[in-house]
């Protein structure tokens, strides 16, 4: 369980400074920093950023140990966990919490943000799987 949940942390991170590099070009962290009640900044919003990383990356390490044990089902795993993601945060519950209505219909607003999220899913399943056929079968269980 503890290897698990570290390649869950590791490849959660990794996800997040790529599709947060992604997302700070687009201006779509900024915002982010009003989830913590403080002034709309880049460098603030890396915070709500990083740690939703690092909980899909949790969630996903625990699912994908179970059942995704290819690349390929690893990384098509972490491209909808970055779909689930983008629709979870962006369109449902970023806007909630900031005192918007979800953004269901101005979803084709959101697909460069969607790229990002899928970027981040891909670099999820990637790592999640690298960091786990590193370590010996004996270690894994």
């Amino acid at each position: 369980m503890g290897i698990t949940l570290y390649a869950g942390v590791l490849a959660g991170l990794a996800g997040g400074l790529v599709s947060g590099i992604m997302l700070q070009l687009m201006w779509v962290l900024t915002p982010l920093s009003l989830l913590l009640g403080l002034p709309p900044r880049p460098s603030t919003g890396w915070i709500p950023h990083i740690l939703l990383s690092l909980v899909f990356g949790v969630a996903f390490a625990f699912f994908a140990a179970a059942f995704l044990p290819q690349r390929s089902s690893a990384v098509a795993g972490g491209l909808v966990t970055g779909l689930i993601a983008w629709v979870l945060g962006p369109l449902t519950l970023v806007p909630l919490w900031i005192g918007l209505p979800p953004q269901f219909t101005l979803a084709s607003r959101w697909l460069k943000v969607l790229a990002a999220y899928l970027v981040y899913g891909l670099v999820l399943g990637e790592v999640f799987h690298a960091f786990r056929e590193r370590i010996p079968e004996r270690r894994r269980a």
